[in-house]
C-alpha cells in the first residue's frame, strides 16, 4: 500500500487533503519546539526586572542602558504585548511584563545553573582550608578522598584568608574561628571545637620544673601574629599575666619552634595528636579551652550535591575520629611525666 509523503502531504493511494501522522513510521523525525523570543532580549528583560532600572540592568549585564532598551522593546515587539511602560523618570513592568517576568526567571535560572554545572565539572574540585588543618590533616588523607571521587581532580589550597581572587571559585571551604558569620549564598556547619594548650618539648620539659601558669609564663611563648590565642587561653584558666615571647608569623611555625626547644606554643588536639603520642611534644599540665571551632563552608545551592556532601562527610569523619578514641570515648589527654 502507498502511503503518504514523509512531510505528511497525501500520497498516490490518499485522497485530496487527507493528512497522517508520520511518527509511527519515521520515529526519528524531531518534534520542533516552538518558537522562543530571542535570549538575549529574555536576559536584558529579566535584569530589568530583578535590578528595577534600565540603568542598573545594563551595569549589571555589563552593557549600556540603551542597549537594554533596545532588547527590551524588540522583546514587546516579538510578543505583541507592552512589558514595560514609562513611570517617572524610568520604567515599570506592566501587569502583563510582570506576569512574564515571573514565569521566566526560573528557567532563566535553571539555564544558568546547568551552564555553571557543565563549568564546574571540567575544572578541578577546589578545597581551601587553613593552613595548619590543611597540613597535618587534610594532606595526609588527600589520596582517601581522591577514591571517594574517582575521576575528579581535586586541589588543595591551604590559605587563612577568605578573600577570592576574581576568577578563582572555591568548592568546599575549612576555616577555623571563634565567631563565624556566614551570609548568602554560603551555608556552614560546625566540625569539631578541639581544645587548645600549650606545648613544648620533652627536653625543654625536663630542664623546667613546670607545676602551674605561673612556671609555664617564665618560657619563651611562641605565637603567629597575634598575642590573641594566648590572651583567651590566660583569660580562660583565670590567670591575669600577660602574655609575651617571640612571633613567628604563623601557628604552623610557632609549634615548629616549640618542637625544636625554642619555648612554648598553643596548639590544638587535632594538630598536635601525633607529636604527643610520639614523645615530641609534651603536654606540661592538663586544661579545658576550647576557645575555636572549625567550620566548612560552601554554596547553600550545591549543599547537597553529590560531590559537596561526599566532601563534608569525609571532614566530618576525619574530625570524629581524631575527637574521639578508637572505641568511640572521649580521649584522654597525654600529659608529661
Amino acid at each position: 500500500m502507498t502511503i503518504g509523503r514523509r512531510d505528511g502531504t497525501p500520497g498516490p493511494s490518499q485522497p485530496d487533503g487527507a493528512r497522517y501522522d508520520p511518527a509511527p513510521f519515521f520515529p526519528e523525525v524531531p518534534t520542533l519546539l516552538p518558537k522562543l523570543p530571542p535570549l538575549v532580549a529574555l536576559r536584558a528583560f529579566h535584569a530589568l526586572a530583578s535590578t528595577g532600572s534600565i540603568r542598573a540592568a545594563g551595569e549589571a549585564l555589563g552593557v549600556s542602558h540603551t542597549v537594554v532598551s533596545r532588547h527590551v522593546h524588540n522583546l514587546e515587539q516579538a510578543l505583541g504585548v507592552p512589558l514595560v511602560s514609562p513611570s517617572g523618570r524610568g520604567l515599570a513592568l506592566t501587569a502583563e511584563g510582570a506576569r512574564f517576568a515571573a514565569r521566566v526567571a526560573p528557567h532563566l535560572t535553571g539555564l544558568a545553573e546547568a551552564a555553571a554545572d557543565l563549568g564546574r565539572r571540567r575544572r578541578p574540585l577546589t578545597i581551601r582550608c587553613v593552613p595548619g588543618f590543611s597540613n597535618v590533616r587534610v594532606l595526609p588523607r588527600l589520596p582517601e578522598l581522591q577514591r571517594l571521587l574517582p575521576g575528579r581532580e581535586v586541589v588543595l589550597e591551604p590559605r587563612l584568608s577568605r578573600s577570592r581572587p576574581e576568577g578563582v571559585e572555591v568548592d568546599v571551604e575549612v576555616v577555623y574561628l571563634e565567631h563565624l558569620a556566614v551570609l548568602p549564598p554560603l551555608r556552614s556547619e560546625a566540625l569539631a571545637r578541639p581544645r587548645v594548650f600549650p606545648v613544648m618539648n620533652r627536653e625543654m620539659h625536663g630542664r623546667q620544673s613546670i607545676r602551674d601558669i605561673d612556671d609555664l609564663l617564665r618560657l619563651p611563648m611562641l605565637h603567629d601574629e597575634s598575642m590573641d590565642l594566648w590572651r583567651h587561653w590566660l583569660r580562660a584558666m583565670r590567670s591575669r599575666r600577660q602574655p609575651f615571647g617571640a612571633c613567628l608569623g604563623t601557628a604552623q611555625l610557632a609549634l615548629d619552634a616549640a618542637r625544636l626547644g625554642q619555648g612554648v606554643a598553643l596548639a590544638n588536639e587535632l594538630l598536635v595528636e601525633e607529636d604527643l603520642r610520639d614523645g615530641r611534644l609534651v603536654e606540661p599540665f592538663p586544661s579545658e579551652v576550647r576557645p575555636k571551632s572549625y567550620h566548612v563552608l560552601a554554596d547553600a545551592a550545591r549543599w547537597e550535591e553529590e560531590e559537596i556532601a561526599t566532601v563534608r562527610a569525609w571532614f566530618h569523619g576525619m574530625c570524629h575520629a581524631e575527637s574521639n578514641g578508637a572505641n568511640g570515648t572521649e580521649k584522654t589527654p597525654v600529659l608529661a611525666k
